[in-house]
């Protein structure tokens, strides 16, 4: 199993290398959905187990112990609304999930050529995709798991769409309470739009989890760390911990090393029968202020 893993880790290097471009556009794409996941410095690819997996690792959607809906809105900068929604249909052997991911800017101001002290009208701008994901258990320690994604995006009167792939692969065992997990986003590519077509950002996440030995409030933490890396040379190292306060109450925080725009987030989960509740709340640099997101994970 280590020399598959070895083999399936250097091809999803090559393929992220050979899909890699300059300048990539689709910044949505790697902006975190789940507040359970942005609360904890979006450290998340081999932690996520449930419907979230759909973008952090699919991979994760393998060792998922029942079906889930993960719904999450999240009120981003400069008034851009930005949602969520992903659905495991069947977990198993066989995990299968939909997903769809939204970004959308209203009233952006037209000017014509010369300048202007009022605009001749507003548009909007939205960028989505549809996603279809597919995950399974190699063995006991070993998941594998992949995501087509339909990408579309429109600005003013011109659009475009193209394909992307994700593929992740999870492990556990090797030590006491350790999770690890390898994901590669955005292998694909877009139609032209006007002249030019947009590059992805293929992103890498190397992460690990670690339920560590030791009990706060008569809990044990959940701690969390993600590199990360893109296309266009942006590499962060992201850290996150959970920990429950009390019965279903729990508390969040994060910290992104390398950051550009932000480094600190936060964030609480309530958890009541089969539904949890999320908020993270993450506080940006350069006055561009504070974004909150909202998440509600049901199980069935």
């Amino acid at each position: 199993m280590n020399k598959l893993f070895y083999f399936i880790f250097l091809f999803l290097l090559i393929l992220g290398q050979l899909n890699a471009g300059s300048n990539p556009g689709l910044a949505f794409l790697k902006i975190g959905v789940d507040a359970r996941a942005v609360a904890m410095g979006e450290a998340y690819s081999a932690v996520c187990h449930d419907a979230a997996a759909t973008y952090w690792n699919p991979a994760g959607l393998a060792w998922a112990g029942s079906n889930s809906i993960v719904l999450m809105h999240n009120s981003w900068l400069q008034d851009i609304n930005h949602e969520f929604l992903s659905v495991q249909l069947f977990h198993g052997r066989h995990n299968v999930a939909v997903a769809v991911n939204l970004i959308q800017v209203n009233g952006i101001q037209l000017r014509g050529e010369q300048a202007t002290t009022e605009p001749f009208g507003t548009s909007s701008a939205a960028n989505m995709y549809l996603a279809l994901n597919y995950a399974t258990p190699l063995n006991e320690d070993w998941s594998l798991g992949g995501q087509l994604k339909y990408l579309y995006e429109k600005y003013y009167l011109t659009d475009a769409a193209g394909f992307a792939f994700d593929l992740g692969i999870r492990q556990r065992n090797m030590l006491p309470d350790v999770e690890w997990g390898f994901s590669i986003q955005n292998l694909g590519k877009m139609n032209k739009l006007r002249m030019l077509s947009t590059p992805l950002p293929v992103i890498y996440r190397l992460g690990m989890s670690y339920i560590l030995p030791l009990q706060v409030l008569k809990y044990s933490p959940l701690a969390a760390a993600d590199i990360y890396y893109t296309s266009g040379d942006q590499f962060h190292l992201n850290l996150g911990t959970d920990l429950a306060v009390a019965q279903g109450i729990n508390l969040r925080i994060g910290y992104v090393i390398g950051g550009d725009s932000y480094n600190l987030t936060a964030g609480f989960g309530i958890t009541y029968w089969q539904a949890s509740l999320a908020y993270a709340f993450v506080p940006y640099r350069y006055d561009l202020g504070n974004t909150h997101r909202f998440s509600l994970l049901l199980n069935f």
